[in-house]
């Protein structure tokens, strides 16, 4: 599909670079940055034209002002959960001149992305979901069980989550961090269950509402930011993880589009996490396993050949982030010796890609820094927001 004009707006991280390095052979992209360069996937030499859209009005308008042409839509590809939802919004409108991810109801994504109206609607299909409420800083808090697991229930335009997730040990724990929390923000209060492993379904559902899986991503080993960095790719779904729950999912929302799907698996039970309304910072792992989903949905959604392109992954394939993984050794999760085995069966790999090295030299380089920030803000996010709130400085 040459000379087909992309867009791909979203965060210059890892996730954009995946999806570079899918499409960047067979089309022209245009890279629309959000909230600001981050010498990620904007070193990659797929990477010819950016534009910088520090805000969703700035990319709205670039996209009104910049394509006229009903005949011969733009396909416009998301990687962040903001973008989907604002994307979703505006959809009808857009639509004239674009192939444009979202739901057939306007606003709908945004309730959708709620984690606890998403944990409600998936219990309701059947999923296994932990046992699950709402909670707020006021919230009574004198029947929970402990440890018990606490999670932002929706990302805030303009503010830093207070965490990403919080395991409360005790009642001490609990009530001393929702003291800090913003008095608007709202949390899912679930019960705690123990991570053996996170399996993560890559899929995409394409305008005439079929639904497709690539296959499954079952993560066995994490960074110190929580991020997956080891595990393995399948193309055939294990007993706990039912695909046809997550086609029901998306013909019950219609939703249109590349998403994921994620579980957290404890003694061979698949417990629902959430549904990501975007391309997930995967993708390109799939793809290394022989599945190119970006490509199938940009093909379908145009009405080109899809014949030729693969949507599930080959056989089963070794996963490692070539970079980060190796913390682990220092943490004694692993041995070095068993490490450096592992390190070598992969072949599936995070960043690095000898036809398009910049990016991943540019993030072994800042390692270092980046472990640095993420220990610090690690232990001390939740403090730090509540103090970028007292001063009333807002994330751009």
């Amino acid at each position: 599909m040459s000379n087909k004009r992309l867009i791909i707006w979203g965060v210059d991280d890892y996730n954009v670079l995946g999806l570079f390095r899918q499409l960047g052979r067979d089309n022209e992209i245009i890279f629309m940055v959000f909230q600001g360069v981050r010498h990620c996937a904007s070193l990659s030499k797929y990477c010819t034209k950016l534009v910088e859209t520090p805000t969703l009005d700035d990319g709205l308008k670039y996209l009104l002002d910049n394509f006229k042409d009903e005949t011969n839509k733009t396909v416009i590809i998301n990687s962040n959960d903001l973008i989907a939802e604002f994307l979703d919004l505006h959809r009808d409108m857009l639509s004239r001149w674009f192939i444009v991810p979202g739901t057939s109801t306007p606003g709908l994504l945004k309730k959708m992305d709620d984690k606890a109206t998403m944990t409600q609607f998936a219990k309701e299909l059947g999923f296994d979901v932990p046992d699950s409420r709402e909670c707020h800083w006021s919230s009574n808090i004198e029947d929970v069980t402990y440890p018990c697991l606490l999670k932002p229930t929706h990302q805030t335009l303009g503010h830093y989550n207070e965490f990403k997730f919080k395991i409360c040990k005790d009642a001490k724990n609990l009530k001393r961090t929702l003291r800090f929390v913003r008095k608007e923000s709202t949390f899912i209060l679930q019960q705690y269950i123990p991570k053996e492993s996170v399996a993560l379904v890559y899929g995409c559902r394409t305008l005439n509402g079929k639904t497709h899986l690539a296959g499954v991503l079952e993560k066995d080993r994490f960074c110190d930011n929580g991020d997956g960095s080891h595990g393995v790719l399948v193309a055939e779904f294990p007993e706990y993880i039912r695909p046809d729950l997550i086609e029901k999912f998306m013909d019950k929302v219609d939703f249109y589009g590349l998403f994921s799907v994620e579980y957290l698996v404890y003694k061979g039970k698949a417990y629902f996490i959430e549904v990501n309304w975007r391309n997930d910072g995967t993708s390109h792992l799939f793809y290394q396993a022989g599945a190119n989903l970006p490509q199938f949905w940009v093909n379908s959604s145009i009405g080109e050949n899809i014949k030729h392109i693969p949507v599930k992954v080959a056989s089963r394939s070794m996963f490692i982030d070539e970079i980060f993984d190796e913390e682990n050794v220092k943490r004694g999760t692993i041995s070095k010796e068993q490490w450096q085995k592992e390190r070598e069966e992969a072949t599936i790999f995070k960043y690095y890609d000898k036809d398009d090295i910049v990016p991943y030299e540019a993030v072994k380089k800042g390692k270092r820094r980046k472990l640095i920030l993420d220990a610090i803000v690690a232990k001390n996010r939740l403090y730090l927001v509540y103090v970028l709130d007292k001063l009333g400085l807002k994330r751009k």
